[in-house]
């Protein structure tokens, strides 16, 4: 089972800012103090309890490593645990998978709100493969969700992320295999706030299973294929870019 923690990020979390470590601290002063930078330390706060909890670790105890393409990952529990975030203005997810003996997947998760038609129709034609179908801009983003989730998976480059064909169109969840550049992955779609679309990529045999949780607050009701929460804004993150505003590297 892999947990999927919906967070608002506008939410207060005492004492979030000292949990941090130096480095998440040096980015968040980064961030114009306001809005931006008390979601970003919200979310990265929220992601360390979360680990912790997880591992059964103080939240101090927890040390984050960098893949070749910036992945985090919780230092020291490689094989044992994969964790995976993502941000958009007041939301975040985060996903915690226990791995496998058999094959140790590695989760990848991501959460995107949905651009204009004019701006997913061209950054459809640009990016995905001539035969995958991208008829609206709601179709795009899901699709989105899952290559960038298939990427982080893998701790890949976004590039080939978008060059896999992200499986059956529509609004049904999944699971669904893919199979791109940087090997088979299975992914699901998740609920996600109004405006939003999101996914969860596992890599391995066996398929992702999630089961969405809401962080600080109870978890939000929702019928399938509609948004988790009824009153949640659509609005861009300040750490990761909407599709529209992204470039993948060549």
């Amino acid at each position: 089972m892999t947990d999927i923690w919906l967070i608002r990020t506008d939410a207060a979390l005492p004492g979030a800012l000292a949990l941090l470590d130096a480095d998440e601290r040096a980015r968040a002063a980064r961030h114009p103090d306001g809005p931006a930078r008390h979601r970003f330390v919200t979310a990265h706060a929220a992601a360390r309890l979360l680990t912790a909890a997880a591992a059964g670790l103080p939240p101090d105890r927890v040390r984050w490593r960098r893949g070749p393409h910036g992945r985090p990952e919780p230092d020291g529990l490689q094989g044992e645990l994969s964790v995976n975030l993502s941000t958009a203005g007041p939301w975040a997810l985060f996903a915690v998978e226990h791995c496998h003996e058999a094959d140790g997947g590695g989760i990848g998760v991501d959460l995107e709100p949905v651009p204009d038609g004019r701006a997913a129709a061209r950054l459809a034609a640009r990016y995905y493969p001539a035969d995958e179908p991208a008829p609206d801009a709601e179709e795009f983003t899901r699709r989105w969700t899952r290559k960038e989730a298939y990427t982080k998976a893998y701790g890949g480059r976004l590039a080939d992320g978008l060059r896999t064909h992200a499986g059956p169109p529509g609004d049904t969840p999944g699971p669904h295999r893919l199979h791109g550049p940087l090997g088979p992955c299975t992914v699901h779609d998740l609920l996600a706030p109004p405006g939003h679309r999101a996914a969860v990529a596992r890599t391995g045999t066996r398929p992702v299973r999630p089961r969405l949780r809401s962080y600080p607050e109870p978890e939000p009701s929702a019928r399938p294929g509609a948004p988790a929460a009824p009153d949640a804004p659509a609005a861009r993150d300040d750490d990761h870019r909407t599709p529209a505003a992204r470039r993948p590297r060549p």
